[in-house]
This record gives structure tokens, C-alpha cells and sequence, in this order.
């Protein structure tokens, strides 16, 4: 088996808001799911993304908003929530200018705005063997409708910084972050070289599935993927 290490800058951090597997984080509502009754729980595909890799909490409370120059709406007030004696070291991390990225770095218009962006500072390094990327996207299905973190791929078995930096931006005025929420999904994956072809065939009523009454997907193709 792998191995994948998570080095924290933070102690106080490593203590209370380790990362963890994403099947130890499942989402309130899809861990509420019976499943004595037909629903989502059942589809192994959307299963398989939940409880991929692991899950980063964010490590700070925090308060983001947005102020609007013209139609561009900018980066506004974060508030960092004072740790003892260190406000002012938090403080600056977390406003610093270079914390940012402006409209103009990436001029797309989502949702008809013209939006500025984050950019959270986590205290984590990720290590991976030799050959192993990583992908850090906002966990799915968590359903968090007033942000958007922007996905990443780093290459985690090269990248030697102690510190992952993640862009997002706001889907609201203001949004506030917990200590301990679910932020960010990182699932490891091996680098290999893919060259793509076209084809046609026609369509098929053959299929394993066709061999089972219930639980198909899960029977016939189904593969295990473990992350501890």
C-alpha cells in the first residue's frame, strides 16, 4: 500500500483539525441516508468520489466579504477570530496583499460577476511516492453555496513548501469559515502518460449487469479503493 504524509506547520492545528479520510468526513446529510431505502447512498460511483482520498478542515475561523469597485467585486474584510498572542502574526497572514488574486489575473465572469479572489494559506505539506500527483478540489456533495474553492493539481512528490495555498471565491456579501469544516478533498493518483482514439460500435444490450437483480453496478464492475 502507498503511503501519502501530511506535515503540519501547526501544532495547534495538528492537535484539533487533522486531516483526515474522506470516508470519516461523509457529508451530514448523505451519512443520514438509510439504507434500508432507495436512494444516492446506493450509487457506487457517487460513493466512490465521497469517500475518495481525504479531507482537509479549514484551520481558522475567518470572515470573507466582498466590496464592489465598479462591476468588479474585490476582496473585502477577513477577520481573523484572535488566537492569544498571535492576532497580529494571523492577521497579516491572512490579509496580507499577496493573499490575493484580482479580477484581471483571471478575467472570467462567473454567474454574469466579475469576481477577485482568495487565496487560503493551509499548513500543510503532502507528500507523495515518486510518480504521484495529488488533486485538492472543494469536497463534492458538501453542497457549500458560499464559496467555491478553485481545483488544483500538484505534484506532491516534488513540491517541498510547507504550506498548500488554495484560490476561492465568494458566491456571497460575506461568508464565514469554522475551525474543523470540511475545505478541501486531496486524493492521490499516479501520473502516467494516456494517448486517446475514437471509435464506433453499436449500441448493446450485452452487459454484466444484466446479470444481477440488484445492486448491478456494484456487482459487476465495482472495484475497492482504500484510503486509511
Amino acid at each position: 500500500m502507498n503511503n501519502i504524509e501530511f506535515v503540519c506547520a501547526d501544532k495547534i492545528v495538528l492537535r484539533n483539525f487533522p486531516i483526515v479520510p474522506a470516508e470519516d468526513s461523509l457529508p451530514e446529510w448523505y451519512a443520514k441516508l438509510k439504507a434500508d431505502t432507495p436512494n444516492i447512498s446506493k450509487c457506487w460511483p457517487v460513493r466512490d468520489i465521497i469517500t475518495a482520498g481525504y479531507i482537509i478542515p479549514y484551520p481558522y475561523e475567518t470572515e470573507m466579504g466582498i466590496e464592489f469597485n465598479q462591476d468588479v467585486e474585490e476582496v473585502g474584510v477577513v477577520n481573523p477570530v484572535e488566537r492569544i498572542g498571535e492576532f497580529h502574526a494571523v492577521m497579516d497572514r491572512m490579509t496580507h496583499p499577496t493573499r490575493f488574486h484580482t479580477h484581471d489575473e483571471c478575467p472570467v465572469h462567473i454567474d454574469g460577476k466579475k469576481k477577485s479572489y482568495y487565496k487560503v494559506t493551509l499548513p500543510w505539506r503532502v507528500k507523495t511516492p515518486p510518480g504521484y500527483s495529488s488533486l485538492i478540489m472543494q469536497p463534492f456533495y458538501q453542497f457549500s453555496g458560499d464559496h467555491t474553492v478553485m481545483p488544483a493539481i500538484i505534484d506532491t512528490d516534488e513540491y517541498d513548501h510547507c504550506q498548500i495555498n488554495l484560490p476561492l471565491y465568494l458566491n456571497k456579501i460575506e461568508a464565514s469559515f469554522k475551525p474543523g469544516q470540511p475545505f478541501a478533498q486531496i486524493i492521490p493518483f499516479k501520473r502516467d502518460e494516456w494517448k486517446h482514439s475514437l471509435s464506433f460500435k453499436e449500441p448493446s444490450t450485452s452487459s454484466k449487469m444484466n446479470l444481477f437483480l440488484h445492486n448491478m453496478y456494484k456487482r459487476a464492475f465495482h472495484q475497492k479503493k482504500t484510503f486509511k
